[in-house]
C-alpha cells in the first residue's frame, strides 16, 4: 500500500473512531470524510465499511444518494444553484448560464485549478427568495445574472468560499448580526390564518370552490403566487 493510500485509510479510521465506529452514524462519518478530502473516494468507502462493519454498497448508497456528497473531488468551493420550481420561474436558468460563462465550466464540472465547482441542486428552502444558491455553507438569495458574475469573480480571487466575501446585502433581524451575517430575510413573521392558525380539513378547498374562475385568477395575479398549493392557501384566507 502506498504512503498516500495508507494516509487516507488512517485518516478515515480516525474519523470513524471519533464516531465510535458506529454504522448508525454513517451520515456523520461520510460528511466528515468529505470535509477532510473533498470527496468520499472508493478507497475511503472501503475503509469506512471495514471500520464500521457495514457493507461497501451501504456506504456507497449513502454517498450516491445525497447531492452534497461526491465520490470524486468537486472543487473546494462548490456553487449549487437551486432548481426548485419557484427558483426556475424566477430565472435560475439565466443565473446558471451566468455562472457557467464566468467560470468557463458547465454544471457538474470543476475549474482547471480544481478550486471551484458548479452544480444544480434540489430545493434549499429559499423558494421565497429565489433564485437562490449555496456556496459552501453560505446562502445566496435573489441572485441575478450580474450578481452571479460578481460571486464567481470573488471565488476565483479568494480561492476558497471561507475566505471570499460573498454576502453583499444582509437580511433582516438577527440575520444582520455580526455573528450571523446572512442574506436570508425573515418572511415568516407571525402566526396567522394560514400559518399555525385554526382551520379544519378542507377549508381552503371549500373556499376555493366557492370562488369564480375569474376571482381565482385575479387573486393569483394580485398575490404573484406560484403553484397550486399557494393558490389554495390564498383562497383559505378569504373571508
Amino acid at each position: 500500500m502506498s504512503g498516500k493510500a495508507s494516509g487516507v485509510s488512517k485518516a478515515v479510521a480516525d474519523i470513524c473512531g471519533s464516531f465510535g465506529d458506529d454504522r448508525a452514524r454513517m451520515m456523520d462519518i461520510v460528511r466528515a470524510v468529505q470535509g477532510r478530502f473533498g470527496c468520499v473516494s472508493g478507497e475511503a468507502m472501503e475503509a469506512i465499511a471495514a471500520r464500521t462493519g457495514a457493507r461497501r454498497v451501504e456506504v456507497q448508497g449513502v454517498v450516491s444518494f445525497y447531492a452534497f456528497l461526491s465520490e470524486r473531488p468537486g472543487g473546494g468551493s462548490v456553487i449549487r444553484v437551486s432548481r426548485c420550481v419557484p427558483c426556475l420561474m424566477s430565472g435560475a436558468e439565466r443565473v446558471m448560464q451566468a455562472f457557467s460563462k464566468a467560470l468557463g465550466i458547465a454544471p457538474g464540472q470543476v475549474t482547471g485549478d480544481g478550486k471551484v465547482g458548479l452544480a444544480w441542486t434540489s430545493c434549499i428552502g429559499m423558494c421565497d427568495q429565489g433564485p437562490a444558491a449555496l456556496v459552501g455553507d453560505v446562502v445566496l438569495t435573489y441572485v441575478s445574472p450580474d450578481r452571479a458574475v460578481q460571486v464567481a469573480a470573488e471565488l476565483l480571487r479568494a480561492g476558497d468560499w471561507r475566505k471570499a466575501k460573498l454576502v453583499n446585502k444582509l437580511g433582516d433581524g438577527n440575520n444582520a448580526s455580526d455573528l450571523v451575517r446572512s442574506a436570508v430575510h425573515n418572511n415568516v413573521r407571525r402566526a396567522g390564518e394560514v400559518l399555525l392558525g385554526d382551520s379544519s380539513p378542507g377549508d381552503g378547498l371549500r373556499k376555493a370552490l366557492a370562488m369564480t374562475p375569474q376571482e381565482v385568477i385575479r387573486d393569483m395575479k394580485t398575490a404573484r403566487l406560484r403553484g397550486c398549493a399557494a393558490a389554495a392557501g390564498r383562497a383559505s384566507r378569504r373571508g
